[in-house]
């Protein structure tokens, strides 16, 4: 009876340590296996491509002359044919008549309103006008800088005047009419068509949309590598409600618009924004390039004062999950990755939906009716797995 259970006693410690060998082995295997994961993260893809080029349009200079000038038109206003876009005063004399007249002007305009307007409405008034001016000249929208100067004046040091009733206005009207009549020495300038008015002249209008048939991205850089001079212009117009964007792309990319008739484009750098264009032209190669012409009919009056751009041509964009490039798997049934679920590894098809520097992209497992989603903990590791594999992470 003592043998027997000294027997089984024995055997229960050889059992016990057989087991615990085991176990300690089974974790010092584990604990030294490369099994590290990594969280598939959502992830937007860009199909983009640079462009650069220059804005093209139907533009005619307006010729300028000698005197003193004030511009009557805006940056970027649509002006009609015949309306007055500046005036040259010939002279000192010409140009003191012409600010004499403009501040009697405004000294009448003011007269008419003191009767509806109180003190502290028009102290209102002169900060609007003082915000106005601050505006005009961070703009550089300054061809109403004399009417915003003469308003400051009058609301500010004029007040008194204007309240004390020194001033008659059928008599400020007499001198208004006085002073036109003898006006002689100033030369008016007037829209030849309508268009939208610029004071930027750089020389480059006398290329015109027609100008981009078939031409080639060496000359189209050469074009505007030169700079052209053009003295005496005053501003110019530009007809027609269409601009176009010439754009030197590489030839591959442009390739991709082939089949397209529109395509986003985000300009940076001197223009800010995002525009929907039209697809004119792809051009002929040349050494790995082609020029792309586009158009559109929006934010011509913002482009004024624009030539050179540089823009990102939005091909398309799409969402999915990224993970290590070292995680992702192929068989004769396509791509898959392993998961950690519980302590075991999961093996899932996965459909690649594009690659990149830093790993791939795959497409959601919602869309595609597997495990994946983001967050998931993706298995990464170059010792040899399967699926259903115990693993410790």
């Amino acid at each position: 009876m003592q043998r027997s259970d000294f027997i089984m006693k024995l055997m229960s410690v050889v059992l016990f340590i057989a087991i615990a060998a085991y176990i300690g082995l089974y974790i010092y295997k584990s604990s030294n296996q490369a099994y590290t994961t990594a969280p598939a993260m959502y992830r937007v893809v860009e199909d983009s491509a640079e462009a650069r080029g220059y804005i093209v349009r139907n533009e005619s200079i307006l010729d300028g002359r000698d005197g003193a000038l004030t511009l009557m038109a805006d940056e970027g206003e649509k002006v009609a044919s015949g309306q007055v876009v500046a005036v040259y005063y010939e002279g000192d004399r010409a140009l003191e008549q012409a600010s004499e007249i403009r501040r009697l002007q405004l000294l009448v305009q003011e007269l008419e309103q003191t009767a509806q307007s109180t003190s502290s409405m028009r102290e209102l008034d002169a900060d609007a006008c003082v915000r106005a001016l601050a505006e005009a000249v961070q703009r550089k929208t300054l061809g109403n800088l004399q009417d915003l100067t003469y308003s400051i004046n009058n609301q500010i040091f004029k007040n008194a005047e204007v309240e004390s009733g020194e001033y008659d206005i059928d008599v400020l009207r007499g001198q208004i009419a006085a002073l036109t009549a003898a006006q002689t020495n100033t030369v008016t300038v007037y829209a030849p068509q309508s268009g939208v008015f610029s004071a930027v002249v750089d020389g480059y209008e006398g290329y015109d949309p027609s100008s981009l048939d078939a031409i080639t991205p060496s000359a189209l850089e050469a074009r505007y590598s030169v700079s052209i001079q053009r003295e005496g212009a005053l501003g110019k117009l530009i007809s027609g409600i269409t601009w176009y964007y010439a754009a030197v792309m590489d030839e591959q990319d442009a390739q991709k618009l082939a089949d397209r008739s529109s395509v986003t484009l985000q300009f940076t750098e001197t223009y800010n924004e995002k525009v929907d264009m039209k697809i004119e032209s792809i051009g002929e190669p040349e050494g790995g390039r082609c020029v792309v012409v586009f158009s559109s009919q929006r934010n011509l009056a913002a482009l004024t004062t624009v030539r050179a751009l540089t823009a990102s041509v939005e091909f398309s964009a799409f969402s999915g999950l990224a993970i290590p490039a070292e995680s992702l798997y192929y068989d004769e049934d396509g791509a898959y990755i392993y998961l950690l679920t519980g302590l075991q590894a999961e093996k899932v098809s996965v459909d690649v939906l594009c690659e990149q520097d830093d790993g791939v992209v795959l497409r959601n497992g919602a869309e595609n009716g597997t495990v994946l989603r983001e967050g998931a903990e993706v298995i990464v590791t170059d010792e040899e797995i399967y699926d259903g594999k115990v693993v410790v992470e």
